[in-house]
């Protein structure tokens, strides 16, 4: 009996000092209906959000301090999970097709322009960025790229990372490559290394979507929270909430949950929109996401003891 009403105390003392989130105002970042855009972005400064159109055509940045928007390229792919250095410049993808092959390449955009710095190849993961350095898989071996001075690195000691590539999940831990299926066999997608380099979040199809430790052990059942992303210090993550009718969305709405799975907050809850794919900044106090019909919003939050 009195060891119940310990664990009655301890949880409700949990409850009483945990985090609470703050949903500030929304605004509009970019409505162009002739050109939308979509997968918006922040850049390590967080002075820019990068987007890009359908299929991921081109890649676009909009300064939030002049709200102005320039392209930085046209090139296919480019919009796919580019990655912004502390440098400022822009590592983002071109992919091609030859001869019903599709092939990869990574271009470096910056001040002078746009260059290739990794020449195309089959089969490229999403890259990872750790400190500048891009680790992503190429004809599934992991490949370690100093994006700054350009050059691949030889030895993957010291580096952990996440690669989803091909429906499942693999750990790069010190060198050494692995299989990650936490919930056993099936398509696993959104994986996402924890700002801590110690927690895994993932979603498995059809099943849901869970944090893992890099063993592999489930550590939160998260539910139903489709592209999840973690907050600049690891307590929470944002996602979305989506449905569809078997052929096109119908709803959907941005949610952020504890990293525990014990509460979660709605950031959205709109009837007129369909909000998805969220990005939070890196200060944590905005979040960034499209609209079906490619408008672009940022929403302000405050987090409080």
């Amino acid at each position: 009996m009195k060891i119940k009403h310990i664990t009655l105390i301890l949880l409700a003392l949990s409850s009483l000092f945990a985090k609470d989130v703050i949903i500030e105002d929304s605004q509009l970042l970019y409505g162009n209906p002739e050109n939308p855009g979509f997968f918006p972005s922040y850049t390590q400064d967080a002075k820019t959000v990068l987007f890009t159109r359908n299929a991921y055509q081109g890649l676009w940045a909009y300064d939030r301090s002049t709200f102005a928007v320039e392209q930085i390229t046209d090139v296919q792919g480019a919009g796919y999970h580019p990655r912004s250095l502390s440098d400022g410049s822009i590592i983002f993808r071109h992919d091609e097709y030859r001869k019903g092959r599709k092939y990869t390449a990574l271009y470096k955009a910056d001040a002078s322009g746009s260059h290739l710095v990794a020449p195309a190849g089959r089969f490229i993961s999403t890259a990872n960025l750790i400190n500048d350095k891009l680790v992503y898989l190429s004809d599934e071996m992991p490949v370690v790229f100093n994006a700054v001075n350009e050059q691949r690195e030889s030895s993957h000691l010291g580096v952990t990372a996440i690669l989803n590539d091909k429906l499942s999940l693999q750990v790069l831990q010190d060198g050494v490559l692995r299989p990650l299926s936490p919930r056993g066999e099936g398509n696993y997608i959104w994986g996402e290394l924890s700002p801590a380099a110690d927690k895994v979040v993932f979603t498995r199809t059809g099943d849901g979507t869970y944090i893992c430790n890099l063993q592999g052990n489930i550590i939160s059942d998260l539910g139903y929270a489709h592209a999840p992303q973690w907050s600049p210090d690891g307590e929470f993550l944002v996602y979305m909430k989506d449905l569809d009718d078997g052929y096109q969305y119908t709803a959907s709405e941005i949610w952020i949950i504890s990293a525990d799975g014990s509460q979660s907050w709605m950031v959205t809850d709109t009837a007129d929109q369909i909000e998805m794919y969220p990005h939070w900044s890196p200060d944590g106090e905005h979040i960034v996401y499209h609209t079906l019909r490619g408008k672009i919003f940022e929403t302000s939050i405050q987090i409080v003891d």
